[in-house]
């Protein structure tokens, strides 16, 4: 695997659908489907999640995204994947980093994701339509949201225990004059090991020296779980990143600086 370069109003969202739950000015969904109206985003002056993303996931060839086919290719790999996570010193479980890996790459591939190109204009203007776009309509104009969406339909195909966010993130959640920035991001749970969660991070990977993509990955703090963010308006938790020593701050809330509440787990 490849060498890294370091690089660095209240109440909770109307969620209209039913299918997902609501958290302040975003939603947390389980599990995602083919034929949904994803709750997107809004605007800076309300809650209501007004942006509506179609998951037209027949769209895209997926069919080798199984968990039978994705263990076959770890099997064929896992030695060398293993090599690499050991020489970046990291201790996450292997099998799970490849999946990421994996479906990093392919979301990148099937949205036609180039992040020396992007095209907020015409992703803006493609949610001002009274219909909302398909997620397929999207191609080259993709932020986090779909993203994450498309990658947590591949993470799901794969067998992981997955969650589609859509909340907020900080890069210092201490510092009193950053403003939280709207972000959806996917949540990984650990087999067997229910203290652990993870964040996947698609939508801002790290880049590696020859400016591939390389998958995101952060634990978080404490066990990240929709009970935990339910009813919060401004609560942020501490995540580390799992090849490089940097912590992020991942929750739910208003993009507003200087007034949230952290989770974090202090060096004794």
């Amino acid at each position: 695997m490849p060498e890294i370069e370091s690089r660095h109003q209240e109440g909770e969202a109307e969620v209209e659908t039913g299918e997902f739950k609501p958290l302040y000015r975003g939603v947390w969904a389980d599990r995602l489907k083919n034929g949904q109206e994803l709750p997107i985003g809004g605007t800076l002056f309300g809650t209501d999640l007004s942006r509506k993303l179609e998951l037209d996931f027949d769209s895209f060839e997926t069919g080798q995204f199984t968990e039978e086919r994705m263990r076959e290719a770890y099997e064929k790999s896992k030695d060398a994947v293993a090599d690499w996570l050991k020489r970046c010193g990291s201790d996450i479980d292997p099998y799970t980093y490849f999946v990421c890996f994996n479906v990093q790459k392919k979301v990148e591939s099937l949205l036609e994701v180039n992040p020396e190109i992007e095209d907020p204009v015409g992703r803006n203007e493609a949610y001002s339509e009274e219909k909302p776009p398909k997620i397929s309509e999207l191609k080259g104009k993709t932020a986090c949201g779909e993203r994450a969406a498309l990658g947590q339909y591949l993470l799901q195909s794969c067998g992981l225990k997955s969650y589609y966010v859509g909340g907020v993130e900080m890069q210092d959640a201490k510092d009193p004059d950053e403003f939280a920035t709207p972000h959806s991001y996917i949540v990984i749970e650990q087999d067997g090991n229910p203290e652990e969660t993870l964040i996947f991070d698609i939508a801002r990977p790290h880049i590696g020296q020859n400016k591939e993509s390389i998958a995101r990955i952060l634990r978080t703090h404490v066990p990240f779980t929709y009970d935990l963010l339910k009813g919060k308006d401004n609560l942020l938790v501490a995540a580390e990143d799992v090849l490089q020593s940097q912590r992020l701050w991942f929750g739910a809330g208003a993009p507003v600086a200087g007034w949230h509440e952290t989770i974090e787990k202090h060096e004794e």
